[in-house]
């Protein structure tokens, strides 16, 4: 749920776990009333540690807490994809032309149909192709970062 405070994030995940706290306490190797006090917000005395934190998140695969965390930072968090091009620099900005171009395509399928209302599966779409864009973005440049050259008398 977005602009859940991190405790509450970490509460409503550990108790919306199938099977409750005692499923989720026994495959994190703690006792079930232990869980329970880390997750309840009001407690001062038990806190979750950052390794618990990583291991409710990946068990549960609800990543709130991360989001919290994230927005209480003001950043947001997304979804890292492999690079699929190989480290061929061609290959590289070729996809994110392709990636910009289905964001492009996704929002003004949403927007200039003539609806005034998007509609969910539109959103999820122009968010899914978002991310992917967002990605490659992210492996172009590391594709350039890698193809630099050292400046002289400057260390790397």
């Amino acid at each position: 749920m977005e602009g859940q405070d991190i405790l509450d994030a970490f509460y409503n995940t550990v108790h919306g776990y199938p099977g409750g706290v005692v499923a989720l306490a026994g495959r994190m190797g703690m006792s079930p009333n232990t869980l329970t006090h880390k997750a309840n917000p009001n407690t001062t005395t038990h806190q979750p540690n950052p390794r618990e934190l990583i291991d409710v998140q990946l068990f549960s695969g609800n990543y709130s807490v991360l989001h919290a965390m994230a927005d209480a930072l003001g950043h947001t968090c997304t979804r890292a994809t492999p690079d699929q091009a190989g480290g061929d620099p061609v290959d590289t900005f070729t996809r994110l032309q392709v990636a910009h171009a289905d964001f492009c395509r996704a929002v003004g399928d949403a927007l200039l149909r003539g609806d005034t209302h998007v509609s969910r599966n539109q959103m999820r779409r122009a968010e899914a192709m978002a991310q992917e864009a967002i990605a490659c973005v992210g492996h172009t440049l590391a594709l350039l970062r890698s193809h630099m050259r050292a400046e002289a008398g400057a260390d790397r």
